[in-house]
């Protein structure tokens, strides 16, 4: 386990003054993924600011971990202080009153649990052990000798052989108050899981540790299953921790103390906070604190009730107002008073059954300077609080006080009918000629759409294809809002890939807005394009014959060029563009352009068919499609001419007669060694070379030109032997030489 590094011998110097500051605390261990840290460990001091002596606060606390079952400690933690803040109170001004002041001391740290040594099944503890408490506690003996021990257990980390991922509960950050004697006091005391397990509250007897007024901070706590507690002064318990009617008590599922004290005192407690997961107890905290019980001074309630702005007559507890829906506004006057001179009143005004939002001119704050003053304020309902459900409107008004020790308050209740107004629905028209509009191919059409409201409300035009964005069927319409009227227009511009055997339905729609309230009305038009009437383009080629053969012999390009040509007899503008089947044209290196004009087009086509276009197949078809197209939208406006080409290797034939013997005597007759009918080159299988050797292996004669003649000018008669290289075939002879 990560330890914070710090001098055991400047902690015994500095940490040997008996402390009686502890109003109370707790530890807390939240697990974290930070840096290589797996947790943060956390002690929350509660600190006495007026009774505790100011040396006693401890810049580091010594944290120990031990394992529950033998009480072996696993570690220690020197943990720094790292907030020292007054807590607040309800109502700061009386604090003073009530004697009281405390600090919330923070100190945590990150640190490192290894899993390995936290493993064990019955679970481990961390103790921190301090002396001493409060002198002036009333309902333990002798406070000023008796210690502290902030206590907080935890589950294994490893369970069966997996993470066992866990927080402790950690309780919230307390607010300052005290107890007024034979009033009822409630105090949130609760606390939160990270990892949502449940968590249960009961009031346990304190943990008094083995710390003392002689050794008041051990250098590290001690383990133990047996913790000394507090010994309860006569008459108190933890069932009795602060005496009345009720004794205090915790809400074991809210973790809400409450007690109505009928002693005056200083009284420590503690609150136990069990976390359960899936039915088992998996650890818990320990919260120890003390709260003080004074006489307050009578503090009396505001007094408030509501008239109608207008009426004479304040409103009856359970009355309701109906305010008619010709009437424009609904204001209501407020009265209050406080039997408490010198008291500020604060009022609220909150809507039970409808948004808060509907108040208008509502005040803040008011003081009354004597028991005489009676104060009034106005509040209105905005327009659009209205009793739509057939419901009255129902709203309190809370006033509250500043008195001390704590605030008091009159809850003020008014019902109000207010008829709701009718609303009127919209009206939607248009200029357009028809509900159904019919437009040639790329021409233009332009109308408006209207709406009115008698009403005169906020409107709002827009507009929704059936099936289709309104850009598919070449409409645009952008729509708009307004109060009262509001107008928008459309232009249609239909394109030749919009045309479809259907409508477009278009729903144009109008839609008042009123208190979140909506009316509406629809318009639909009907929109077909319609094509160009147009006689079919042609399109052909200067090609006798469309499919064409092309033989390759391996040594020169052959040539294939053609016009292609388009012709519309209606003098259209029309496209002439070629597309290969399975083939980019300039990929094959065909030379070709796609046209555009008007009647007619010619678009020269020019090829040279190479070996390369074969690869490695013996054969290779390409077909070509010209195709032209005019603008008329027509299904007529294509028209396809396909030019077919078969490109194939040249066959070769390998039976030939070579001659075996010459006789160059200059004679004019058999001189050279030749040979007319060699194979004859294709794209696969070409001539390379011809060598001639001796009978020794010697080469005597090469040459690269398939058209050789070897005159055997410089050697002697004999045998010789040649080879005839081809890229596929070898051929191999020999030849007498007779001088």
């Amino acid at each position: 386990m990560k330890k914070a590094l710090l001098c055991v011998f400047l902690l015994l110097g500095c940490l040997t003054s008996r402390a009686t500051h502890i109003v109370g605390g707790d530890i807390d261990l939240q697990r974290i993924s930070d840096q290589g840290f797996t947790h943060r460990l956390s002690l929350n001091l509660y600190f006495d600011a007026i009774n505790g002596q100011p040396g006693a606060l401890d810049q580091t606390v010594t944290l120990g971990f031990f394992r529950k079952k033998d009480n072996v400690m696993m570690g220690y933690v020197v943990v720094p202080l790292i907030s020292n803040l007054q807590i607040p109170y309800t109502n700061p001004d009386c604090s003073e009153y009530g004697n009281v002041r405390t600090r919330l001391i923070k100190y945590s740290s990150l640190v490192t649990l290894a899993s390995a040594n936290f493993n064990d099944p019955e679970g481990y503890y961390i103790a921190w052990d301090r002396c001493c408490r409060n002198d002036v506690i009333s309902n333990i003996q002798n406070p000023g000798r008796t210690s502290s021990l902030f206590y907080t257990e935890f589950p294994a980390i490893l369970v069966d052989n997996k993470e066992f991922i866990n927080s402790t509960p950690k309780f919230k950050d307390l607010s300052g108050d005290y107890i007024c004697i034979n009033r009822p006091f409630n105090f949130d005391f609760s606390a939160t899981d990270a990892d949502g397990d449940s968590l249960v509250y009961s009031v346990v007897s304190p943990l008094a540790g083995f710390s003392s007024v002689q050794s008041p901070n051990p250098q590290f706590p001690t383990g133990s299953s047996n913790y000394p507690r507090v010994t309860w002064a006569t008459g108190y318990s933890n069932t009795n921790a602060i005496p009345g009617n009720p004794a205090l008590s915790v809400n074991s599922r809210t973790g809400r103390l409450s007690v109505t004290a009928n002693q005056l005192g200083l009284f420590v407690f503690s609150v136990r906070v069990e976390e359960y997961r899936a039915g088992k107890r998996i650890g818990y905290a320990l919260r120890d604190f003390q709260l003080k019980v004074v006489d307050c001074p009578i503090n009396n309630a505001p007094i408030s009730f509501a008239k109608l702005k207008g009426s004479l007559n304040q409103i009856g507890k359970d009355e309701i107002i109906t305010i008619p829906n010709t009437q424009k506004n609904a204001c209501f006057e407020l009265y209050f008073t406080d039997p408490n001179p010198y008291t500020q009143i604060r009022l609220k005004v909150v809507g039970q059954n409808f948004s808060d939002k509907g108040f208008a001119n509502i005040p803040i704050a008011y003081n009354i300077l004597s028991k005489a003053d009676t104060l009034k304020a106005e509040i209105c309902l905005d327009e659009c609080s209205q009793s739509f459900d057939g419901k009255p409107l129902v709203f309190q008004v809370f006033t509250s006080d500043n008195g001390c020790p704590q605030s008091l308050s009159d809850t003020l209740t008014v019902k109000v009918y207010r008829q709701p107004r009718d609303n009127a629905k919209p009206i939607i028209s248009t200029d357009a000629i028809s509900r159904t509009l019919s437009a040639p191919i790329n021409s233009t059409l332009s109308y408006n759409i209207f709406g009115k409201d008698v009403d005169v409300d906020s409107l709002s035009l827009r507009a929704v294809g059936r099936g289709f964005t309104l850009s598919q069927a070449g409409i645009t319409f952008n729509g708009s809002s307004g109060i009262g009227n509001v107008q928008s227009p459309f232009t249609w511009k239909p394109l030749c890939d919009q045309i479809r055997t259907t409508d477009y339905l278009v729903d144009f729609i109008v839609s008042d807005r009123y208190c979140s309230r909506s009316k509406s009305d629809t318009l639909t038009i009907a929109f077909k394009p319609t094509p160009i009437l147009s006689n079919k383009p042609h399109v052909s080629t200067t090609l006798k014959d469309q499919n064409i053969t092309v033989v390759l012999d391996g040594e020169n390009a052959i040539p294939l060029t053609f016009d292609v040509n388009a012709k519309d007899p209606d003098s259209d503008p029309i496209q002439l563009y070629g597309i290969g089947q399975g083939f980019n044209l300039g990929s094959v290196g065909i030379s070709w352009s796609n046209k555009n004009g008007i009647a007619s087009l010619t678009s020269p086509f020019q090829w040279n068919l190479t070996c390369e276009l074969l690869g490695q197949e013996k054969e290779k078809t390409f077909v070509i499609n010209f195709v032209t197209e005019d603008n008329s939208c027509s299904p007529m406006r294509f028209d396809t001419t396909k030019v077919t080409v078969l490109v194939k290797n040249k066959e070769t034939a390998y039976t030939f007669t070579p001659p075996n013997v010459i006789t160059p005597n200059g004679d004019g007759k058999n001189d050279s060694f030749t040979i007319t009918n060699l194979p004859e080159n294709s794209c696969f299988d070409r001539f390379e070379y011809i060598q001639v050797f001796n009978r020794w292996g010697q080469q005597v004669y090469q040459s690269y030109d398939r058209k050789f003649e070897w005159f055997a000018d410089e050697i002697v008669s004999g045998d010789y032997y040649y080879l005839l290289k081809f890229t596929r075939q070898n051929f191999k002879g020999w030849i007498s030489v007779l001088k």
